[in-house]
């Protein structure tokens, strides 16, 4: 029962981003028969037979849609097939919270039930025991009817109206399948290869191959080791800066990470690494700064004396400072703003910068007042090289000897990605899942047919590997697209945060003692979704669509995160518009569709009231994340309030904001929500999450917290 009940809706899930079918007519069908027997068992399924008939016969319609091969990428080119599975997807969505509600109505009425009242005494215990062996099921179901046709008479309105809205929707199919007729094409399929003992291979997924010279360049630059670098130190007034520049997936990050891993850079350099992207301001990165130096976020959030505590931490330290993935070349104030202090510590310290853009590079040198010819534009990287990383990622964990007849065109395939690593690592593990020749020199004619390592060119291979990934990975890839590109995500977190929405409902595999109690088997339910979503975690590191890091302090590791590359942060975006929104700017709520089910509102002080209104335009949420750790405006907050208590199908809410003492008082309604994370909260408010009977997930820094309840 505890399966059939998060079954249905992984269903949703896929719609209308779907690629292999993971939905299916069956599992259609499971929602409408579970729908049908609660209308069944409440008497409201009179007059419901047309609509289960008008179901049956859509059942293979949908599965024919469903079965289509890339239908995720012909939903990007036809806007028949977008519109037609937004509608199912509404529908499906309108049944699951209708079924969702009325199980929170049997849960909240347990309580209540003077049948288990005071049983926290041993009486009580007894009693309970002997009432539930005489009890006759039959009257039971006759109170609990009646109960229910009273109190939940608008939730199965709801219900029967989404199930003629899933029968509705088969009516419109065939505009879809002229569609999909017009757009496919035939597709080989690839046999997947599974790494050995059924594991995902990680151990040296993210291992470093090529770009010795470059990096012998740097190094050189940066410990005055050559001679080209000591004549260009020599009248140095500010604090030297050594570039690199190049486009998205060329390796900047990965070369500057293990310039820094090097015994030689670490012993002339304390190293201070922070990701700057697009979000340039020199108050916040001067706190990351400062963070990263002390390993504590400072207390104080103005730039004055942030900047004085940061000169007295600096002042006996050679350090080098990594400001990776920088996009600025605009805001001179800022730049200003930002090295002021640094300008003031030249004890033998370094900069390294990343960058796409070479206008950054000249931007800060310039500010700096520093020459700017220490400045390396990375190309692809050497055939043989490529070649080396190509097959390390295809056959890793697996018998080389086995797939030498795969080598020609291997080698042909890694000649023609053109030296771009993160395309070589990600078209590496897209192939490891199609292993056939077949699929490889289809792969090589046709979609590498005019690949030239343009960042164009780069983002449609991506792509091509985003569509082969399973639709539960590919939403779990899109639902990040919600946090910043310099986001560093815990695992712990970010595995609470996609079952906590939703994105995984339903383990890999499933399986409990029909000795164990309810209790128990919903403990071991969610525990299994654990496991499946920490699979999934792996499964996309593995594939490189993140990339594993640790951070060390004096040798020792002290935490383990997840990045997303810039350009992968880029293809995240892009597949998940309509769906998942980042709103930093308010003139960006023009932009999003009324169709967003997860939603991130960041930098809230840019924000009014009239602003946090138009949230109101996406009435289907079901992830809210206020990414702002400050104390907002009463105004504000207030608005923010009635926004969260009117979002009724939230599944979670995630909020950094310091003034949230109150907000779980408005929550008691939000009878779908499963995670919840508050910054602060009253005792009230910490007593009423007791009537949030789905709630499996909750943290308050007032001191309560919990992972899988």
């Amino acid at each position: 029962e505890c399966q059939d009940a998060h079954a249905i809706a992984d269903i949703s899930l896929s719609l209308p981003h779907s690629g292999a079918a993971m939905a299916t007519a069956a599992a259609v069908s499971l929602l409408s028969t579970k729908a049908f027997n609660h209308l069944d068992n409440y008497g409201k399924s009179d007059g419901m037979e047309d609509v289960k008939n008008r179901l049956r016969l859509a059942m293979p319609k949908f599965q024919a849609v469903f079965n289509v091969a890339n239908l995720e990428s012909i939903r990007q080119q036809s806007s028949a097939p977008d519109a037609w599975l937004w509608r199912l997807r509404d529908a499906v969505e309108e049944a699951e919270d209708s079924i969702d509600e009325l199980e929170y109505y049997q849960l909240d009425a347990k309580p209540k039930d003077p049948k288990v009242s005071g049983r926290s005494s041993c009486f009580g215990k007894m009693k309970h025991r002997f009432v539930r062996s005489v009890i006759k099921r039959g009257n039971a179901l006759d109170n609990t009817r009646k109960k229910f046709t009273h109190r939940h008479r608008d939730t199965l309105k709801r219900l029967a109206k989404a199930l003629d809205g899933l029968a509705k929707a088969a009516e419109g199919v065939e505009d879809v399948f002229a569609a999909i007729d017009h757009l496919r094409g035939t597709g080989l399929e690839g046999q997947s290869v599974d790494d050995e003992d059924g594991k995902v291979f990680l151990s040296n997924a993210t291992a470093f191959i090529g770009r010795e010279n470059e990096k012998k360049q740097i190094i050189g630059w940066l410990t005055n080791t050559s001679d080209e670098s000591s004549e260009t130190m020599s009248n140095v007034t500010g604090i030297p800066i050594v570039s690199v520049v190049g486009h998205g997936g060329m390796g900047k990050t990965a070369l500057a990470q293990s310039i820094c891993e090097e015994e030689e850079v670490l012993k002339c350099f304390n190293v201070i690494w922070v990701t700057v992207s697009t979000t340039f301001d020199a108050t916040s990165l001067t706190c990351k700064i400062l963070e990263c130096v002390t390993g504590q976020k400072p207390s104080v959030d103005r730039l004055d004396p942030l900047q004085q505590y940061l000169k007295e931490k600096l002042k006996s330290m050679n350090y080098l400072l990594v400001l990776d993935d920088v996009w600025e070349d605009k805001k001179l104030h800022e730049w200003e703003r930002l090295f002021a202090p640094l300008r003031q510590l030249n004890t033998g310290s370094k900069i390294l910068l990343t960058t796409r853009m070479q206008s950054v590079s000249n931007m800060a040198a310039s500010v700096m007042g520093v020459r700017r010819d220490q400045c390396l534009t990375l190309q692809g990287l050497e055939e043989d090289k490529n070649l080396e990383l190509f097959n390390h990622h295809v056959f890793s964990g697996l018998n080389s000897q086995a797939y030498m007849h795969f080598k020609l065109i291997g080698e042909q395939i890694a000649k023609k990605l053109g030296g771009c690593p993160l395309v070589t690592k990600v078209t590496s593990g897209h192939l490891r899942g199609n292993m056939t020749t077949e699929y490889w020199h289809r792969f090589l004619d046709e979609s590498l047919e005019s690949f030239k390592s343009a960042e164009h060119d780069i983002i449609s291979v991506l792509r091509l590997s985003y569509y082969d990934l399973p639709t539960e990975l590919q939403m779990c890839f899109r639902y990040c697209s919600l946090f910043p590109v310099d986001h560093e995500f815990r695992k712990e977190e970010l595995v609470k945060m996609w079952i906590g929405s939703g994105l995984i409902s339903q383990p890999t595999s499933y399986s409990h003692s029909l000795k164990l109690k309810v209790v128990d088997a919903r403990q071991k339910f969610l525990e299994q979704l654990g496991d499946t979503a920490n699979q999934f975690l792996a499964q996309l590191t593995r594939k490189s669509f993140f990339d594993r890091k640790s951070r060390a302090r004096r040798g020792v590791v002290t935490n383990e995160y997840y990045l997303m590359n810039g350009i992968m942060h880029e293809l995240a975006r892009t597949m998940s518009l309509g769906e998942c929104a980042r709103i930093t700017d308010p003139a960006r709520f023009e932009d999003e569709k009324d169709t967003v089910r997860h939603l991130c509102i960041a930098q809230l002080h840019n924000f009014s009231v009239e602003h946090i209104n138009k949230i109101f335009c996406f009435k289907k949420l079901r992830t809210i994340i206020i990414d702002s750790n400050c104390e907002a405006a009463e105004d504000i907050a207030c608005a923010l309030e009635k926004v969260l208590e009117s979002s009724k199908s939230l599944r979670l809410i995630h909020s950094k904001l310091r003034n949230t003492l109150n907000f779980a008082d408005k929550f008691v309604n939000l009878k779908h929500l499963r995670y919840l994370y508050l910054d602060r909260m009253s005792p009230d408010g910490m007593r009423d999450t007791s009537k949030l009977h789905h709630l499996t997930s909750f943290h308050s820094h007032s001191g309560l917290h919990t992972g899988i309840l």
